[in-house]
């Protein structure tokens, strides 16, 4: 069986989603006994129409035929507050794990961090994935914002520099306090962009 090489659209799209709530992770061991990795996407009730849209339209020739699925599962007795779809286990999925993820070894757990690359693997396609994923209409800023909560500084001052150089949209960073009282940095483009 030949497994498929991922689309350019599709990777252009993954790119967007991946610095959104895109997930990619571990699942299965190849015939080798190396683990492939897959994407995972969860998104909110609301959201279901542009979940089903990715699922259907944009990630169907690397997904699995699940449709889906309320996430926590209803049998549980836990009311889902989340729609969830994978893609199938790929090697280019692996691949793209290694340049999206680092071990913290303290934690044993990857942590996405955002590719030094950046720039060169943001497209207009993969924009406008993460801002439908992960962007919002501040009323009262009057402007767009994007969460980027879980990324370093300095990780969200390159894709501010990024925005600018590659598509220039004027951005700054707005600090934002968490409930655990952690600060995180999310992007605010300028009125003007």
């Amino acid at each position: 069986m030949i497994l498929p090489v991922i689309p350019p659209k599709v990777k252009d799209a993954l790119t967007g989603d991946l610095l959104g709530d895109g997930h990619l992770r571990f699942t299965h061991k190849d015939k080798n006994g190396n683990f492939t990795g897959n994407s995972h996407y969860a998104m909110t009730l609301k959201n279901y129409d542009y979940a089903f849209y990715l699922w259907k339209d944009i990630y169907s020739s690397i997904c699995t035929s699940t449709p889906l699925r309320p996430w926590p599962n209803p049998k549980t007795g836990n009311t889902p507050s989340q729609y969830a779809f994978s893609s199938r286990s790929l090697p280019d999925l692996t691949v793209l794990h290694k340049q999206w993820y680092v071990l913290n070894k303290d934690i044993k757990k990857f942590i996405k961090i955002v590719p030094l690359n950046i720039e060169d693997i943001l497209t207009s396609i993969g924009l406008a994935h993460w801002i439908m994923g992960d962007g919002y209409w501040d009323s009262h800023g009057k402007t767009m914002d994007i969460c980027t909560d879980n990324f370093t500084l300095s990780e969200v001052e390159l894709l501010i520099r990024v925005l600018k150089d590659k598509f220039n949209l004027l951005a700054t960073l707005k600090r934002r306090i968490k409930a655990n009282k952690e600060v995180c940095w999310r992007i605010r483009f300028s009125g003007k962009s």
